[in-house]
């Protein structure tokens, strides 16, 4: 009886394909082995690679729980050992795997299974030599970061370590975002590139973002060749982006999930989201430390700060930390221990959209005061330095409670009583708070926590909580909408 394998949904089934010969008898040579991959009507194909032994091996990563059919196509190629085709049982993914990432609406992020997913991410771009990856995995592992950004190069020659920190941090429930460092020399490149997908798309939580230097001409030409190189090889479609320090440079290719960016100024989020009309994660928005540069001198006040501006107009920004230990090495590029007194306060902010409602958007109508919500039911409004003694604000007919967040301190104080539409509250005069205003119900009501992914594609507005006040927006809103740069004109894309 054949013995079939059971692997978990989003989980990695890995196959070490059969010897085979060539035409004249050789050994080996099948350098574009493929697996294919079907159930139903639903087909994958996994490109082989060749491990540190010398063996063909394919990783595949099942997405529908059920019996799947593969059979190995190596071309011209005969086999002379092992199975050509076989069965393999996916079963149902348990707690905790939710899936990979992916996009949702024009700005929204979620897992596989419809579970919200909100980037709070740090940049680590070497930390997981063999020197500190112990270190850094512990200071992941107490951190609020679900999301660590490292680099690869082409100088890699042992792709191991790099796959048992993958297997960590998915068990920390960490995303891994790979910067590939893809140099000017496109042969080089095109091979790097070709080479980490293939042994490394399998894994659920890997993210795609392409380094490309060089000139102007050059990078554009490279950018499509190494796009098409994605496209072929991931047959999962993981989130791709090229990080930028031009804001302006070109998302349009529908192959780039979303925009990653480096810049100082989280106040163009808004912007650059209306620009780009793609979730908008500024990755790198300076540094928390002691370093003798702008970039990496920042306090943790300002730290915090420029992460809550960017979620509180709509985009997401990662948390860069640099002090500087005796031997010259950090955090942001060396990994080790985190330091930085602004990581409990992303800890704070991570929980406050936790526990917010879905599809929160950017609300340009408020235009002095940052501020994300869903129209009639939920508003977060971040001052930032700031010191506003109070705040009046019109809302949609309806009755609200409201609470003054002290961001640094992390505290949510509620103002007594029940507000209707027209708000006025009296704030503290101190930079870095913020108002959180909920529609108030006699009675407590379920939210959804996951989005419908039926709905996938149908813009913003389908995936926010059921009310009435969701189903239009008001004519004040779509107006401020028209004069800002934010725009639902998805024809555009």
């Amino acid at each position: 009886m054949e013995q079939i394998q059971h692997v978990e949904c989003w989980d990695i089934l890995e196959l070490i394909l059969p010897t085979i010969v060539g035409k004249h008898g050789e050994l080996g040579g099948m350098l574009e082995g493929k697996v294919i991959f079907s159930k139903g009507s639903r087909v994958r194909e996994v490109t082989a690679f060749i491990d540190s032994s010398g063996e063909y091996r394919v990783r595949f990563m099942p997405d529908e729980p059920g019996e799947w059919l593969y059979e190995v196509s190596i071309g011209s190629m005969d086999l002379i050992s092992g199975r050509s085709t076989g069965k393999i049982f996916c079963t149902a993914p348990r707690e905790g795997n939710s899936g990979p990432v992916g996009i949702i609406g024009d700005k929204d992020f979620c897992y596989a299974d419809g579970t919200p997913y909100y980037p709070f991410s740090t940049t680590c771009l070497n930390g997981f030599g063999q020197a500190q990856v112990e270190s850094t995995i512990a200071s992941i592992a107490q951190a609020p970061f679900n999301k660590i950004r490292f680099c690869l190069d082409n100088s890699i020659d042992d792709f191991t370590v790099i796959e048992e920190v993958l297997v960590r941090l998915m068990s920390l429930g960490v995303e891994a975002e790979l910067l590939l460092d893809c140099g000017i020399e496109e042969p080089q490149a095109a091979a790097f590139v070709q080479q980490t997908v293939t042994r490394l798309a399998a894994y659920r939580n890997v993210w795609w973002s392409l380094l490309i230097r060089g000139e102007q001409a050059s990078v554009e030409l490279n950018k499509l060749k190494l796009l098409r190189i994605l496209e072929d090889r991931d047959p999962y479609h993981h989130l791709v982006t090229i990080h930028s320090t031009n804001p302006l440079s070109d998302y349009g290719n529908r192959g780039l999930t979303h925009v990653s960016l480096q810049g100082m100024d989280p106040s163009q989020v808004s912007y650059y989201a209306g620009l780009h009309r793609k979730p908008i994660l500024m990755e790198a928005c300076g540094c928390e430390g002691d370093a003798s540069t702008l970039w990496g001198s920042l306090p943790g006040e300002e730290m915090t700060n420029r992460i809550w501006e960017s979620v509180c107009r709509g985009g997401y920004a990662g948390y860069g930390e640099m002090f500087l230990l005796p031997d010259g090495s950090s955090w942001h590029n060396d990994g080790g221990c985190l330091q930085g007194s602004a990581v409990t306060r992303i800890a704070f902010l991570r929980r406050i959209l936790e526990e917010a409602p879905l599809g929160l958007r950017y609300m340009p109508i408020f235009y002095d005061a940052a501020t994300v919500g869903c129209e009639g039911e939920y508003y977060l409004q971040y001052f930032g330095i700031h010191r506003f003694p109070s705040r009046q604000l019109q809302l949609p007919e309806g009755r609200y409670t409201v609470e003054i967040i002290d961001v640094w301190n992390m505290t949510v104080t509620a103002v007594v009583g029940i507000f209707d539409q027209n708000i006025a509250v009296n704030l503290p005069t101190l930079p870095f708070h913020a108002l959180r205003i909920s529609r108030w119900y006699p009675q407590e009501i379920m939210s959804k926590r996951k989005y419908d992914l039926s709905l996938k594609g149908a813009g913003i507005e389908a995936f926010t909580e059921s009310s009435s006040y969701n189903k239009k927006l008001s004519s004040v809103i779509q107006h401020a909408e028209q004069k800002d740069n934010y725009t639902k004109d998805h024809s555009k894309r």
